[in-house]
């Protein structure tokens, strides 16, 4: 049987209309590289995202919804971050991987930790970049961020816990009904300050 996300992943149907005026920037800059803080295992950067963004096209059935690709964290020459979703005042960046089985955990400093081995991984980037976005955006911004955790075909991956608000973890499953929890219920006028500054973080000119 196919499941939901395997649907979404082979036969997204989305407007090319709908696309071209609410999904921004690429991601021909998420490539492999040490300097990504959060990598997939066993498959590409710019694969796990492109699997993530096939999902995340759900998100268009609400109106207020704009998806950004590729957008610089900070203002450091830091690797990109694949996606972030924008509605209303509302931003959530994500991060995408792909980790085999096992019992992920963080720790105080934001390392991760397989099965009690630290793996080189670590959310504290992601974490910067949550508050770095807060500070330049004006009061009344909403901002954290979720990692989509691709699990393995077989064996059970258990998803680190949640240490702090700016951060949140789901499967590639879970991710679109997670993120539309964190979206607001009612549809809100577009953040022309989160928007101009999102534009912005896509352009090409800086592709680390």
């Amino acid at each position: 049987m196919t499941s939901h996300a395997d649907r979404w992943t082979t036969d997204p149907v989305v407007p090319a209309t709908i696309l071209s005026r609410r999904c921004h920037g690429s991601l021909d800059a998420i490539t492999d590289s040490e300097q990504r803080a959060l990598r997939p295992i066993g498959t590409t950067a710019h694969d796990v995202a492109a699997r993530t963004g096939a999902l995340l096209t759900g998100l268009f059935v609400l109106p207020s919804v704009r998806i950004f690709q590729g957008v610089r964290p900070t203002a450091a020459d830091v690797p990109r971050v694949p996606h972030v979703i924008s509605a209303g005042h509302r931003l959530v960046f994500v991060e995408s991987v792909a980790w085999p089985s096992g019992r992920y955990a963080t720790t105080a400093a934001g390392r991760i930790h397989c099965d009690g081995m630290y793996i080189g991984q670590s959310v504290r980037p992601l974490i910067a970049a949550v508050r770095h976005w807060r500070e330049i955006l004006p009061h009344g911004h909403l901002v954290s961020a979720l990692v989509v955790v691709h699990p393995p075909a077989d064996g059970e991956l258990a998803l680190p816990t949640a240490t702090c608000r700016d951060l949140a973890w789901t499967r590639a499953s879970d991710a679109v009904r997670d993120i539309r929890a964190q979206l607001p219920r009612e549809q809100q006028a577009t953040s022309i300050r989160a928007v101009a500054a999102l534009l912005a973080a896509t352009t090409a000119e800086e592709n680390p």
